[in-house]
């Protein structure tokens, strides 16, 4: 069956009449008669905004009746994973129309399908991405007291954020920079973790060693296009250490390319980094790069800026012997 970009079935696969009465079971067929042509002017307004006639109605009770059941089950959907159709309608919704003189039925993938899909690629390339075990500690509720105090309102929105978006929703992302050791990586591993625990797909990033990855998996004669695209489409990505990786031209082009794909999109994105804006990949007051511009003034006009200061406080916690 042949999809577009978007899921759609095309229309040299649309399902016809007789194929779809195929579909009936034979208890609901045998009963297909018992349908008037009221009741599914009823329950499908689309026919009278057509001008379905009666006769047209009645050549189609199968389809239509079969188009209800399959509605009904869609109306009552606990997710892809639990999903009460039958072999390979799995994953589809059906989208009623008039094709010519005749009722058709078009299919499309639903979105808990595409849902389920961008959860099963985050699972697939969180470890690639720098992610830990002990990641899962850092959470919002046990960020520092002291930097919660001194920073309400960027606390406030980290909390929001978490709590209440969605996927396919737009939404500012965060620039986070700052000193080492002052919260960065907690508050978006604090989000990265509530989002998760929503169910909503987000991927974690640790910009010091994917790159390095990315490398190696291109000398082994990986495919990277799959890892580009997750990072590029995943609803939520958080970059981690961003600008401080080793900077050249394999390294920028491809973060301009998801950072770009994202920024059009609309999808947030949330970077920490021991950089001002400003000087982001920059030496001795230059540019190391062409795309170090435009990849700067869309992070810029893509992201909300919030520098956080205070006390390493990794290096509160040292332990010494002597």
């Amino acid at each position: 069956m042949g999809e577009t970009a978007n899921g759609e079935v095309n229309r040299l696969d649309k399902i016809n009449v007789a194929a779809l009465k195929l579909r009936v079971p034979k208890t609901a067929a045998a009963s297909v008669q018992t349908y008037d042509e009221s009741y599914f002017r009823r329950e499908i307004p689309e026919l009278n905004e057509w001008g379905a006639t009666d006769a047209e109605i009645r050549a189609e009770r199968a389809l239509l009746l079969e188009y209800l059941r399959q509605r009904d089950i869609c109306a009552h959907c606990q997710g892809f994973e639990r999903c009460g159709k039958e072999g390979d309608m799995r994953g589809f919704e059906q989208h009623l129309e008039r094709y010519g003189p005749q009722l058709t039925v078009r299919l499309r993938r639903c979105a808990p399908y595409r849902e389920a899909m961008v959860r099963q690629t985050v699972r697939r390339w969180q470890p690639f991405s720098g992610a830990l075990e002990r990641d899962k500690q850092f959470r919002l509720e046990n960020f520092p007291v002291e930097q919660r105090r001194k920073y309400p309102k960027l606390f406030r929105f980290a909390v929001d954020f978490a709590e209440h978006f969605t996927a396919g929703q737009s939404a500012d992302g965060l620039y986070l920079f700052g000193p080492p050791g002052v919260g960065k990586t907690h508050l978006l591993l604090g989000v990265v973790n509530r989002l998760t625990e929503r169910g909503v797909p987000a991927l974690f990033v640790r910009s010091d060693s994917v790159f390095d990855r990315m490398r190696h998996l291109i000398a082994d004669n990986g495919d990277l296009e799959p890892l580009l695209d997750a990072y590029a489409t995943v609803p939520f990505l958080g970059i981690d250490e961003f600008a401080q990786e080793r900077a050249n031209d394999f390294t920028l082009e491809k973060l301009f390319r998801i950072v770009n794909h994202r920024f059009h999109s609309q999808l947030p994105t949330w970077f920490t980094s021991n950089y001002a804006p400003p000087e982001m990949y920059r030496k001795n007051g230059i540019d190391i790069h062409d795309s170090v511009a435009p990849l700067r003034s869309r992070i810029m006009q893509m992201a909300q800026m919030a520098k956080l200061d205070g006390e390493d406080a990794r290096q509160s916690k040292l332990r010494s012997l002597t």
